[in-house]
């Protein structure tokens, strides 16, 4: 897509790298670039310093009808949804609406290998770029990754280069327009989410769905089949398909009966979700040419990613994993099912307007005190475990609902023995009390140092 020359206006700056890659490749196609975003100039200075030097105009703290007038071209944050009025406004004057990702995907030279999902996506992402990496292969990894400007990436990309994706719902809904769809596709499970951006559930599984709609009769795709939308997915998808089985205990292509054991299950990972992640990874790995001897090396020396499960440190015999990448009720259950034995648990945080399902039943049974952080979803989620613990017949859990994220902290260690786990896995977002889930993560992170610091 050529820039040069014309008005771009990008909506939603961000923190994350999204919104500065796009600002800074359209500055460097030649664009006359201008930025909005709604977070205040002192929240957005890390972002502003990192375009120091670019011929870019700079409008914070507000949305300005005017600006969304004068682009020719606006591109959106990902989280910014296209019902936005201010979207509205811009296309019916003419603006084409896009997004990084789009433009990256019609500038790469690569081999593009896309992965999604509700949970697991950034894990089995890593993975398979791990693994790529370990084989020799020229590979980057972009998309939906804090911190990684993915735009920013094309100048160490060739033809040869297998670029490796996380590819969120809003990211794929950018790649619809141009019916783009990456040649190799893995899509983890599909659960609940972004209901208070998606008018259903099937609105938000369709946009994932992008990921193969457009593929060709050549290009890859593997699905969980242990879930029953990518399972569904996986027969619809035009191009060929394998399907990964946990319970079924290997892969399989679609239509086969003959199933390839799953045989790279020595893994650091916790949690059975963990073994699908391992699974799709590997599999797509292989399919990708890479030998098993390289894929088990691979796999067996993998951390995991931050705030996902995450072993920060142990103290006094109690581990305290980070788990802040759990922003919904499924993810909360998941967290407290990968642990075995005793389960301090600090979770809470406001409401995306999911349904809880089995997570308060899980919680009451696993967990032997609850701490939880203040916040529209807990009080959803409250109520739930008290209802729940009465119908199990034990005593009620939770231990208090705090404000003040250190006071939380402070009191969950005082619950703790040594043996036990200390789980923080929010199961809510955290918009309110944080910047967002990785600001979560890193003040838990730090809050644990710190207290390892003070046991030595």
């Amino acid at each position: 897509m050529d820039l040069c020359g014309k008005r771009v206006l990008v909506m939603g700056l961000g923190l994350q790298g999204s919104g500065i890659a796009a600002a800074r490749y359209a500055a460097q196609q030649g664009a006359v670039v201008r930025v909005t975003d709604m977070k205040s100039p002192e929240v957005l200075a890390p972002s502003v310093h990192a375009l120091t030097g670019l011929p870019i105009e700079f409008v914070l703290g507000e949305h300005r009808n005017e600006d969304f007038l004068w682009a020719e071209i606006v591109i959106r944050n990902p989280g910014v949804p296209l019902t936005s009025p201010y979207l509205l406004l811009a296309r019916e004057h003419g603006a084409s609406i896009e997004m990084e990702i789009a433009l990256f995907f019609l500038a790469c030279p690569g081999r593009i290998i896309g992965i999604t999902g509700t949970r697991g996506k950034t894990t089995t992402a890593s993975l398979i770029y791990k693994i790529l990496q370990d084989s020799g292969t020229s590979t980057v990894l972009g998309g939906n990754v804090a911190g990684v400007e993915t735009l920013s990436l094309l100048p160490r990309i060739t033809p040869e280069t297998l670029v490796v994706l996380e590819l969120s719902s809003w990211q794929l809904e950018g790649l619809a327009s141009h019916a783009l769809s990456p040649p190799v596709a893995v899509m983890t499970n599909v659960y609940p989410d972004h209901l208070n951006t998606y008018e259903s559930m099937e609105d938000y599984a369709e946009a994932k769905a992008n990921i193969f709609r457009h593929q060709h009769a050549d290009d890859l795709a593997v699905f969980n089949y242990d879930n029953s939308w990518t399972r569904r997915f996986g027969e619809e998808a035009p191009g060929q398909v394998w399907f990964t089985s946990i319970e079924r205990g290997g892969s399989f292509e679609r239509g086969s009966t003959t199933i390839s054991p799953f045989i790279f299950n020595e893994t650091l990972l916790v949690g059975k979700h963990n073994l699908e992640n391992v699974l799709l990874a590997t599999t797509t790995s292989r399919l990708l040419g890479v030998s098993d001897e390289i894929i088990a090396r691979a796999t067996g020396s993998f951390h995991g990613v931050a705030h996902r499960l995450e072993e920060v440190a142990v103290v006094n015999g109690v581990r305290y994993i980070n788990d802040s990448a759990s922003t919904t009720p499924v993810a909360g259950r998941v967290g407290v099912e990968a642990f075995r034995g005793s389960i301090v648990l600090v979770a809470g945080g406001n409401t995306k307007h999911l349904p809880l399902e089995d997570w308060p039943a899980t919680i009451v049974r696993c967990c032997r005190d609850v701490v939880l952080l203040a916040g529209t979803g807990t009080d959803e989620l409250l109520p739930t475990l008290h209802e729940e613990a009465v119908k199990q017949g034990v005593s009620d859990p939770v231990r208090g609902v705090f404000d003040n994220f250190t006071r939380a902290l402070d009191t969950a260690v005082l619950l703790t023995l040594p043996g036990d786990v200390l789980l923080f896995s929010p199961g809510f977002t955290s918009f309110g009390m944080f910047l967002n889930e990785f600001d979560r993560g890193d003040q838990f992170v730090a809050y644990v140092r710190r207290l390892k610091g003070e046991q030595k």
